[in-house]
């Protein structure tokens, strides 16, 4: 047996390399804790880790609307005292403990996405800067960050808007792939009906722009109405909200009376049109993508 039949049979006979540092046991279970965080906050919508992650995250949506409550139906406008003030202790308390839990989570994330193998393969460094940079991670970071720099010494206290950003972590819903799913079939319906969605979209637009003009013109010295209709511009949300069926005012002209029974018909025309046309065509990509046909009972 010459020498170089001997080393193989010293690698046992497969020319396998010796066991590198990076295959110790130590190694492995942190690859495998790895793997494990990876698929715990990236993968589908399938963990407890996930659903406690948005749990939380509407907990921090519902606390924000909370928190401007007004303490007392009496009074009006931003000087009010609200429940944010009144129990502050509570909403800083959950607003830190939910800063800390999502600090871990997008830490976790960070760490984790080397199991990517486009992030891999760019490198430790590059590759997580790389991951970092997307969308939902920026989310995810000015959600947590304002709240590290109020906290830092010398900083004043952090303005109002900063815990307001923490909405923003209701896009991460995005991400699931039942969601990503029905957002394709709509972008889908849009597509293949967008010739005729354009061309509602415009007789729409003359028929707002239209009725705001003639509820201008009847309505301008009706001061029942104030100041809703003193120019074409201002107009133009009451008409859009008369559109769409919602009559905030009722107190018209005759002349501004039948104008207004022209809105309420036409109305029923310019979103009826775009509607069914989106309905059916949601419809037929469904079927598309399942593979099978099915009708909607009424």
């Amino acid at each position: 047996m010459d020498e170089r039949s001997s080393l193989l049979a010293a690698g046992g006979g497969g020319g396998a390399p010796p066991a590198s540092p990076s295959s110790s046991p130590s190694n492995a279970t942190l690859a495998r804790l790895r793997r494990w965080t990876y698929v715990a906050v990236e993968g589908e919508m399938d963990s407890a880790i996930e659903y406690a992650l948005l749990a939380l995250i509407f907990v921090n949506v519902a606390a924000l609307m909370a928190s401007t409550v007004p303490t007392s139906g009496k009074c009006f406008g931003s000087a009010c005292e609200r429940w944010g003030d009144t129990y502050s202790a509570v909403f800083e308390a959950l607003e830190a403990a939910s800063v800390l839990i999502f600090t871990v989570e997008y830490a976790a994330r960070v760490w984790a996405c080397m199991e990517e193998p486009a992030i891999a393969a760019a490198g430790p460094l590059k590759g997580r800067l790389t991951y970092a940079s997307r969308f939902f991670l920026l989310v995810d970071l000015a959600s947590i960050l304002p709240w590290w720099v109020a906290v830092m010494p010398g900083v004043p206290e952090s303005p109002d808007f900063t815990t307001a950003l923490r909405v923003f972590r209701l896009f991460r819903l995005l991400k699931a792939e039942k969601y990503i799913s029905a957002f394709g079939l709509l972008a889908e319906v849009l597509r293949e009906n967008s010739t005729l969605l354009i061309a509602t979209s415009f007789y729409a637009f003359m028929f707002w722009v239209t009725f705001a003009t003639l509820l201008y013109l009847t309505e301008v010295d009706n001061p029942a109405l104030g100041n809703f209709f003193q120019s074409i511009p201002a107009s133009l949300f009451p008409t859009l909200l008369m559109l769409t069926g919602e009559y905030p005012l009722a107190e018209f002209t005759a002349k501004g009376q039948v104008v207004a029974g022209f809105i309420a018909i036409v109305a029923v025309a310019v979103f009826a049109v775009p509607t069914a046309v989106i309905g059916s065509g949601f419809v037929k990509a469904v079927q598309r993508a399942s593979g099978r046909e099915f009708s909607v009972d009424m």
